[in-house]
């Protein structure tokens, strides 16, 4: 079983639109994600006692991490759009893949814990577990559409060498050569 194919983004907008699109906003979040990661890595580790918290300094790292990894790789794809270079789109599908299967699972863990909790927090936690669902199959869709655009690219790109691979077949004449 594959990914399924698209002809069209969002049913009105060309495959190589939507990868542009996607690879803007993509990039953009991303950028905005690092920043509020070092933000919080410089603000927000210190406990209340004034200690840094070694625990949050490390999620926060790991995550700008994961966000400036996937700021490369949206770029790539936009380089990828752009010169209509199939290769250059697996890095983000990759990436992007890995980090919706992880929102996945929290978002499928944090409904179980908040199906099980009580509190005064459960209406915020659902909205942040919604918002990261909603998310992760917005994701799920622009990786249908960049693959969808990674395959278009790659059968042009056979049909072009396919055309060029052959000679033309010209008949001999007979007339020219003289038995």
């Amino acid at each position: 079983m594959g990914v399924p194919m698209i002809n069209k983004c969002c049913f009105c907008a060309s495959l190589h639109t939507g990868t542009l699109i996607i690879g803007y906003v993509y990039s953009v979040w991303a950028l905005i994600e690092i920043t509020l990661y070092c933000l919080l890595v410089t603000l927000a580790p210190l406990g209340k006692d004034g200690n840094v918290s070694v625990h949050k300094y490390v999620l926060y790292i790991t995550a700008a991490v994961v966000s400036g990894t996937h700021l490369i790789c949206s770029v790539l794809l936009v380089v990828a759009a752009y010169k209509k270079l199939a290769s250059l789109t697996l890095p983000w599908t990759i990436v992007t893949g890995i980090i919706t299967a992880i929102y996945f699972l929290l978002s499928f863990t944090g409904v179980s814990l908040v199906l099980q909790d009580e509190g005064d927090m459960l209406k915020v936690e659902a909205i942040v577990i919604f918002i990261h669902l909603a998310r992760a199959f917005v994701s799920v869709y622009c990786i249908i559409v960049v693959h969808s655009r990674h395959k278009q690219i790659m059968h042009a790109e056979d049909e072009r060498k396919f055309q060029h691979s052959a000679r033309l077949y010209h008949p001999v004449k007979t007339e020219d050569h003289v038995l």
